[in-house]
C-alpha cells in the first residue's frame, strides 16, 4: 500500500489538483511518526500553510538524526530512510511554494 499524495486549491467553481506530489509506502509510518508525531495520513485535508511548521520539524529530525530513522527501515525492503526523507522535503516544498492549497493524501 501507499499513499498518494497531491495538492488542491478551491478556484471558487471547482476544486482543482494543482501539484501531484506522487506517492510512497506506507512502510515508512514509523520514521514518519518518530520524526513529525503523524503520518503522512494524518495530513490529508490540511491546508498547507498549517502544515508547514509540522513538515519542517520531520525534514530537520530525519536530516539530524539519520541512524535512528535508518534503523527503522522497513525490513520487506519497500521504502527506506533515503526516499523517505525526499518524499516528506518534497512535500514540504511544495507545501511552502502553495501554502493555500490543501493537501490530500488517498
Amino acid at each position: 500500500m501507499s499513499w498518494s499524495v497531491y495538492l488542491t486549491i478551491n478556484t471558487g467553481a471547482e476544486e482543482r489538483k494543482v501539484v501531484d506530489i506522487g506517492n510512497y509506502t506506507y512502510n515508512v509510518s514509523p520514521m514518519y511518526m518518530k520524526a513529525m508525531g503523524i503520518t503522512i495520513s494524518d495530513l490529508d485535508g490540511k491546508k498547507c500553510s498549517e502544515v508547514i511548521p509540522i513538515l519542517r520539524k520531520g525534514v530537520l529530525h530525519m536530516t539530524e538524526n539519520p541512524r535512528i530513522h535508518k534503523a527503522m527501515n522497513p525490513p520487506n525492503g519497500w521504502g527506506k530512510y533515503e526516499t523517505a526523507l525526499e518524499f516528506l522535503e518534497m512535500i514540504y516544498k511544495e507545501c511552502i511554494n502553495n501554502p493555500k492549497c490543501k493537501i490530500e493524501v488517498c
